[in-house]
């Protein structure tokens, strides 16, 4: 999903960029990634501080603050999106979400138009478990009845999707990668409308 730029842009006084805002997100979200793997403990207020930084706002480390770190904003389906993951349940493929959240990720899923889409979602707030930590995963796929051999994740960090489903023992994990920033080891996918 796209954070909602405009709203973002009203509560910090400036004009966001949609596609700049896209882009950030997977620089941000990579340099998070290696980071995590080198074994520095960043959390979430760095990548947003670091979100905004690539983004020239002037004072990124309050811009966490102005938009509630970001949660609830993110509610625009990315194009494609939303048509590719209908054709994946309408072929009989079953869909979730896990998602690392606050509790907003079922507002965000319904206002982007995708929450009745999947099958059902997970969200970590609500767990008490997070990515990477291979147990959210597999409170998922019990809610399945799947065994983790008979099930891929997709996402956009590697850090967090990536090596918790490995963990968690998927058959494959797939980093959503439009910029081609994620390491070579890693199977990618431009967006989500590949899997189709």
């Amino acid at each position: 999903m796209l954070q909602d730029t405009e709203e973002m842009g009203r509560l910090l006084g400036v004009s966001i960029d949609a596609a700049q805002a896209h882009r950030a997100h997977y620089e941000a979200m990579a340099e998070y990634s290696d980071l995590r793997l080198a074994g520095q403990e960043v959390d979430w207020d760095w990548w947003m501080e670091r979100y905004f930084t690539i983004l020239g706002v002037v004072d990124p480390h309050l811009a966490g603050d102005k938009t509630d770190h970001g949660y609830g904003l993110w509610n625009h389906a990315l194009e494609g999106v939303g048509k590719a993951v209908e054709q994946l349940r309408d072929s009989g493929v079953r869909v979730a979400v896990v998602s690392n959240s606050d509790g907003s990720v079922r507002g965000s899923l319904g206002k982007a138009g995708l929450l009745d889409l999947f099958e059902f979602v997970v969200d970590s707030h609500e767990v008490g478990v997070a990515k990477p930590d291979p147990n959210i995963f597999l409170a998922a796929l019990e809610r399945m009845g799947l065994e983790p051999s008979n099930a891929w994740y997709v996402g956009d960090s590697v850090f967090h999707d990536v090596n918790g489903a490995r963990a968690a023992g998927l058959s494959r994990a797939l980093l959503v990668d439009p910029y081609g920033l994620g390491p070579a080891d890693v199977s990618r996918i431009v967006s989500v409308a590949e899997l189709v």
